[in-house]
């Protein structure tokens, strides 16, 4: 008998008997898929353990509560997309609870079983339940995607739960977004011939972090599957030795053309810490290789040849730099793209936050001929914001840049974030929000989970900005010294880091050094003075309390 603490998570197939009444066959093979292509690799992803299988049902244990309740969001999410665009239309009922476990031979039960079962049975299809317990151990990204359902009474439990959910969110059609529009990639379960359980386990893992990385942007569309759509493939295989092991994998494009082939080794004895590597490598390769695919593709047409969605993709692309040359590409091709289909809310989204970004960062010359249009846009975008939390997100920044309301903004922000707890460009606006506002823990929270997720995506020197200022602000000006130069490794032309750098340096008393990163951003934009960067900022946060503002002071930025 083992006695322990876990966070449990309780699934079942809604309406499996129904299911196979109408198509027997078909109801097991979508049965076979959900468990192959979504729950496993994702449980596996998460460290999940599944301990009892029903059929139709599992219960797995986590470690950490925070692993659980991402588990269950990216299952739902996943499963939502997959069942929008194929014959896998099954749904699960997800419940999790943070409680005494106890395992036994080949069952478990106790109060975390229990409580998470009573869960399940009240959470609706493609919804999840969750206990008050596990709430609370969530951080400042996850809490917003759940809404307080208040307390319940469940079968058997002596007690009253109060109940947290996640509910038909993640299944909601987002209007104008067309994923036949979108470059696909599909991620083939990687494969082994090794028999041992540990080593299948972390093809699974592998597999589903693959998924969760690749997936948490608009701009791609992830399959388990090959959907008869033009499509980029990711495939591979572990081989296994005593404890080595060695993954062979392949990435082509959609002619089958092979972009590029590498094998990666390691060992089991650190198996962790090689998926968690090997994952960060594959994904760095598989977006870069991605990008230049399509920016080479989309290079060859013209703006008047581009549909919206190409002219949108584009503009994304183009941000990778924060630079005026990057912001004027991306306003170039995302107000194009609002120009051809003004019913898309993506593009929208991608020209109110670069004419922000840009004009925050002081490039007058890109933003003056677009001024007049964001009103416009705004105006526009207004009734498209159903469901779309990012373009929410969005003109919320933009309505709280003319009004500072922050309290507004932080209601908006915990909105996008029920919505849209795993996109990392919501996270990291998100981050950003928090900290103009002030927020600087919840903006570290935010701008961390947006860099494990998009490091590797154009937006990585956006989200590296901003850990960098939100450590700055936090207190932390070593880490803002590191994670600042960290990107000007990427792009020297970004602005804001060699303010940042000279507000750090001047706050930990380093004078020579801050006094050189304010030359060099000087060279860059010579007018700048702490007038305007305050005029062009929406900091909530005034005095010696915005230490960005009073780092420049020190470190001689003219006023």
């Amino acid at each position: 008998m083992k006695r322990s603490l876990a966070a449990v998570l309780a699934a079942d197939v809604a309406g499996y008997s129904e299911l196979l009444g109408k198509d027997t066959e078909g109801t097991l093979v979508a049965l076979r898929r959900l468990r192959s292509e979504i729950f496993r690799p994702t449980v596996a992803s998460r460290r999940g353990r599944v301990v009892k299988s029903m059929g139709d049902g599992w219960i797995v244990l986590f470690q950490a509560a925070s692993d659980a309740a991402t588990c269950a969001l990216q299952i739902q999410d996943l499963l939502a997309r997959d069942g929008s665009r194929s014959e896998l239309s099954m749904q699960l009922r997800l419940g999790l609870h943070l409680g005494d476990v106890i395992e036994e031979e080949e069952d478990v039960f106790g109060d975390g079983v229990n409580v998470a079962a009573r869960l399940e049975k009240i959470a609706a299809p493609g919804s999840i339940a969750i206990s008050d317990a596990v709430f609370g151990s969530l951080d400042g990204t996850l809490r917003p995607s759940f809404d307080d359902a208040g307390e319940h009474d469940l079968k058997n439990i002596s007690k009253p739960v109060r109940v947290w959910t996640r509910g038909s969110l993640p299944g909601r059609k987002v209007s104008g977004v067309d994923a036949s529009q979108r470059p696909q990639i599909v991620v083939r379960p990687l494969e082994t011939s090794d028999q041992r359980d540990e080593v299948r386990e972390l093809c699974d893992a592998l597999t589903g972090d693959l998924m969760t990385y690749l997936g948490a942007t608009h701009w791609l569309s992830v399959s388990a599957r090959d959907t008869g759509r033009r499509a980029y493939a990711l495939s591979g295989r572990i081989r296994a030795s005593g404890g080595r092991l060695r993954l062979e994998v392949r990435y082509t494009d959609p002619e089958q053309t092979e972009l590029w082939s590498t094998k990666i080794d390691g060992d089991l004895a650190n198996a962790f810490d090689w998926q968690d590597e090997t994952a960060e490598t594959l994904v760095n390769q598989v977006m870069t290789a991605t990008f230049d695919s399509e920016r080479r593709q989309l290079d060859k047409l013209s703006i008047a040849d581009m549909s919206a969605n190409q002219c949108e993709l584009r503009g994304q692309i183009a941000i990778d730099r924060l630079d005026p040359d990057a912001f004027a590409s991306a306003l170039k091709y995302s107000s194009a793209a609002i120009t051809k289909d003004p019913s898309l809310p993506h593009p929208f989204a991608l020209a109110l936050v670069s004419y922000l970004s840009a004009t925050a960062m002081g490039y007058d010359e890109v933003t003056e001929q677009y001024a007049s249009s964001v009103p416009m846009w705004c105006a526009a975008a207004a009734p498209l914001v159903e469901n779309h939390s990012l373009l929410r997100l969005a003109l919320g920044v933009t309505t709280y840049s003319q009004l500072r309301e922050p309290s507004r903004l932080r209601s908006v922000v915990e909105y996008a974030l029920r919505q849209s707890s795993s996109d990392f460009v919501t996270l990291a606006l998100s981050g950003w929000s928090y900290i103009w506002i002030g927020d600087h823990d919840e903006a570290l929270d935010c701008l961390r989970k947006a860099h494990v997720l998009g490091g590797k995506s154009p937006w990585a020197l956006s989200i590296q900005g901003g850990l960098a200022m939100a450590s700055l602000q936090a207190g932390d000006d070593a880490a803002a010294v590191k994670l600042a130069r960290e990107g000007l490794n990427i792009s020297v032309g970004y602005t804001t880091l060699y303010r940042i750098l000279a507000a750090a340096h001047a706050q930990l008393g380093q004078d020579d050094a801050a006094t050189k990163a304010v030359a060099d951003a000087l060279r860059l934009q010579p007018d700048d003075s702490i007038a305007s960067i305050q005029a062009r900022n929406v900091f909530a946060v005034t005095g010696a309390a915005n230490r960005y503002i009073s780092g420049l002071r020190k470190a001689g930025m003219p006023e």
